[in-house]
């Protein structure tokens, strides 16, 4: 396990090399010793058959170069899925039989040489509001518990003609309602760098299972930070993309004209190579972007960003933010103009508090899921005891949000909207915290919940793209993430900032103390 060095978190590479054992060194080394007394077979495992790739490149050339079959990681993922489902409760359904059953045709594709590309017997995880033919859809709700997929969500689809494998279906906050991690019926998630604490939410399963070595990646959803929240407090890394990017053809929606689909993953190429299956126009989706990308989203990732311009935001990327993040953040900036980059400050009046987003993402996200949700909701006899008190006050707020009030928000959008994006004539990409805090405790506040939306819902208002990476962590070894904002369909060019970026630090290379290493015999 890569022990996690708190001191010299945000330093310099040659003090990071400094030998000794600090206080966080003991208490990962305390808590893995814990883990593995507690946890049977978690010895037998580390004594086992090698260690498991950290890279879909890596996964992908020891799969084609015959050291490793798609069985048998998956098999080890498995493995580790019954060691840690216990403590994370990652999974909603695991689906071994059917992901060995795939795992086998991908192996025998290759001894064919049919070769589906990158992605080919990599082992991903599903959220559970993406349809998947043969599974059941739950969206995280106890009302919706045997509600079966007949199709695959078109994403989904593209993956798996891409050759994944699928895991399992995740854990999540209930129809995507909230950022806590917490579910009334399934059960609260857990981070894998301390099990009180949350991994985030919506997306709270994937989050999880990632930081925790399972998979390599895992479609989520984003309307308000639903990959942006997991991706920062579980230390992995997170693109939402320009809305409409992703199609959401077969995802149970939140809100029609905020939600982005989107994956996350335990580094930025892999981000890249799982948004190039799953991005793409779909005339399924009457939101799905004309505009796409028109190559590979790995292609040029790796040219750094030098003559490249970042820039804060004067009163809004260090205010009302605590001090370990805010420090890892300006850190991360100076990481980034010694890689040949410039760091500037903007204005930007709207993000300054010219306006209340928070009132005009209410008007739109509780009104549109009053719209798609609440008459199902008022016409179910029983529905105090089948849906979660957040959902329920969702509806009851969404419901008084008048229709006037919605069209006014929705017309006033556009103008905003281009007044935001006038920066990018001037910069290539905004550098912000990903939240204002690291992971609260599971049982925290709705207030202290709701703090952390204020980096995440003005580029949702926005539809603008914003990656997260991984850049320190706080003085209890929990992650903190750098949230980078660019321009409609920049895709690209954020992964090639948030990669160089991620490569001249090693913050994506540290581990919880529960995290599958090894490959069992």
């Amino acid at each position: 396990m890569t022990r996690v060095d708190v001191e010299s978190c945000g330093k310099n590479e040659d003090e990071n090399e400094k030998p000794g054992l600090t206080r966080r060194d003991f208490t990962l080394a305390s808590a893995s010793a814990l883990a593995a007394a507690a946890m049977p077979g978690y010895a037998f495992a580390a004594k086992a058959g090698g260690a498991l790739p950290m890279s879909i490149s890596e996964a992908g050339k020891r799969m084609r170069d015959g050291s490793l079959s798609c069985v048998d990681l998956t098999k080890a993922y498995f493995h580790y899925i019954e060691l840690y489902q216990p403590k994370l409760n990652m999974f909603i359904s695991q689906l071994k039989d059917m992901a060995l059953k795939t795992a086998a045709e991908r192996d025998a594709e290759l001894k064919q040489g049919k070769d589906r590309g990158p992605l080919h017997g990599i082992p991903i995880l599903v959220k559970d509001l993406y349809d998947m033919a043969g599974t059941k859809t739950t969206v995280g709700s106890k009302a919706f518990v045997d509600r079966q997929s007949t199709e695959d969500a078109t994403s989904v689809h593209q993956l798996l003609e891409a050759g994944v494998v699928v895991l399992g279906k995740t854990n999540m906050n209930e129809f995507a309602a909230g950022v806590s991690g917490t579910n009334a019926y399934f059960g609260d998630c857990h981070n894998p760098w301390a099990l009180d604490r949350s991994p985030g939410g919506s997306s709270s399963g994937n989050g999880a299972a990632l930081a925790a070595g399972i998979g390599f990646g895992g479609t989520s959803s984003d309307t308000g930070g639903s990959i942006r929240v997991p991706a920062s407090w579980c230390g992995i890394a997170g693109i939402r993309p320009t809305y409409g990017l992703v199609s959401l053809n077969g995802l149970f929606p939140r809100a029609y004209s905020l939600d982005c689909a989107g994956p996350l993953a335990r580094n930025v190429f892999d981000l890249g190579l799982l948004l190039d299956a799953m991005a793409g126009y779909d005339p399924k989706d009457k939101h799905s972007a004309l505009a796409q990308r028109t190559s590979s989203y790995t292609k040029g990732i790796k040219d750094g960003v030098k003559g490249m311009t970042f820039a804060t935001v004067k009163n809004y990327t260090y205010k009302d933010v605590d001090k370990p993040v805010a420090d890892a953040v300006a850190k991360a900036a100076e990481k980034l103009k010694s890689l040949g980059a410039k760091v500037v400050e903007v204005e930007i009046k709207p993000l300054e508090g010219q306006l209340d987003y928070n009132k005009l993402f209410t008007n739109i996200l509780l009104y549109e899921f009053n719209q798609i949700l609440g008459d199902k909701y008022r016409n179910t006899p029983n529905a105090a005891d089948l849906y979660g008190p957040i959902v329920t006050n969702n509806i009851a707020a969404g419901s008084k949000v008048t229709k006037e009030d919605y069209e006014k928000t929705m017309n006033e959008r556009p103008a905003i909207i281009a007044e935001v994006k006038k920066v990018f004539e001037k910069v290539d990409a905004l550098l912000t915290p990903a939240l204002p805090t690291t992971a609260p405790l599971l049982k925290a506040s709705a207030q202290d919940y709701g703090r952390g939306r204020q980096f995440t819902i003005p580029f949702s208002y926005t539809a603008l793209p914003s990656a997260v990476v991984p850049c320190g962590f706080d003085p209890q070894g929990l992650p903190i993430g750098l949230q980078i904002v660019g321009d409609h369909f920049s895709e690209a060019a954020l992964l090639r900032m948030a990669y160089a970026y991620e490569q001249a630090t090693d913050f994506h290379k540290k581990h919880p103390p529960i995290f599958a290493q090894t490959i069992p015999s």
